[in-house]
């Protein structure tokens, strides 16, 4: 066939419209502009991550890292620079060594120019997409990493409300997946009895203070500070020393008995409690002899223990919750994946495409991670 000019001039247009229309596509797919990845060369108690005895939770955390990188949302997203960064940690007195894992985006300004980094500092600067994964670390399913209560017999964190599903599993917070070697939550439900208890053992400490410090105030220490001014008067000014010493005491005896009779204005006004910690707990008992044994059972809210305002409906008081004592560790096996977190959160203009990442992630490929091997 002989092309004539128009037909040719035709050709080359629609070539040319072709090729803009791929290119068109190629971007809306992949509009990140690079992706980094940072291991930590080190584990946290300072064993090399290449070390044996870390490397089933090195191969976890370098598939999981796998897995989103064939994800193509996180490859469609607004222009930015991704960087995965993982830490394997120290096992300790844990029962299973923890990892901890982000993925997280990073605005042009702290680009590298000619490869694929970010300066140093970067990280200061907060992520507004974030996929965070804590493996082996029942601490951190919860609202916050410090708990609402602590002492040595609880410690107990808000819970995470179950906000919606994804393909049949729950999501919690709106951000958070769980997967667990045996297919169940790592935490448990805090029973009102529990919290009751601690709330009882915290009034009564604070109770103890309150008595220490009224023991420990000087005794005699007031005395004691008129016989060193006495001493000193009767060096410098030993003609008038005792008259002078005599009308301090006077003074003395005087503005004491005005802070006791002032003291005892106040604990005779109507309204006064002069021993508010007994009170509360007072009331924290006698609230709960109202309870029946179901409703000691019933999983606690926070605040709701009888120092409530009695206006408040139950649920508005967040749930408590504590890691599962009882989770089945596979302790011969401290390296091996048993539970993630897997957070997935977006912001701003990656709002969105971020959703469009969580309802797109291979539950099923995640979920082997902590299957036995």
């Amino acid at each position: 066939m002989i092309f004539t000019p128009p037909l040719i001039a035709r050709v080359k247009l629609l070539t040319a419209a072709s090729l803009a229309l791929l290119l068109a596509s190629h971007s809306a797919h992949a509009q990140i502009d690079c992706w980094i990845d940072a291991e930590h060369p080190k584990t946290a108690d300072l064993k090399m991550v290449n070390d044996p005895s870390v490397a089933p939770l090195r191969q976890t955390l370098r598939e999981l890292n796998k897995l989103l990188h064939a994800r193509p949302e996180l490859h469609a997203l607004p222009r930015t620079r991704l960087r995965s960064s993982w830490q394997i940690g120290g096992q300790w007195t844990a029962p299973a060594r923890p990892a901890y894992f982000l993925l997280r985006d990073h605005r042009e300004s702290v680009w590298v120019k000619g490869r694929c980094d970010v300066v140093a500092g970067a990280d200061r600067i907060g992520p507004l997409l974030s996929v965070v994964a804590s493996v082996n670390a029942p601490h951190a399913f919860f609202e916050s990493e410090v708990p609402e209560l602590k002492d040595d017999r609880l410690v107990a964190w808000r819970a995470l409300p179950v906000t919606g599903t994804l393909r049949g599993r729950p999501i919690f917070g709106g951000h958070m997946l769980v997967f667990t070697s045996n297919g169940k939550l790592p935490w448990v439900p805090v029973t009102t009895a529990e919290y009751l208890d601690f709330t009882e053992r915290d009034l009564q400490r604070k109770l103890e203070d309150v008595r220490k410090d009224e023991e420990s105030a000087p005794s005699g220490e007031q005395d004691r500070m008129l016989d060193r001014i006495a001493e000193g008067l009767r060096r410098t000014d030993p003609a008038n020393a005792d008259r002078l010493i005599a009308e301090i005491r006077v003074q003395h005896a005087r503005a004491n008995a005005g802070v006791a009779a002032s003291e005892a204005r106040r604990r005779n006004q109507l309204g006064i409690d002069n021993s508010p910690v007994e009170t509360m707990l007072r009331r924290v008992r006698t609230w709960r002899a109202g309870l029946t044994g179901d409703q000691l059972k019933a999983q606690a809210r926070l605040g709701f223990n009888g120092l409530h305002p009695a206006d408040v409906p139950p649920d508005r008081f967040p749930l408590l919750a504590k890691p599962d004592p009882s989770f089945p560790w596979d302790r011969a096996n401290p390296a091996r994946a048993q539970m993630i977190k897997l957070e997935v959160r977006g912001g701003d203009r990656f709002e969105q495409p971020m959703q469009r990442v969580m309802e797109g992630l291979d539950l099923d490929a995640i979920d082997a991670l902590v299957v036995a091997r």
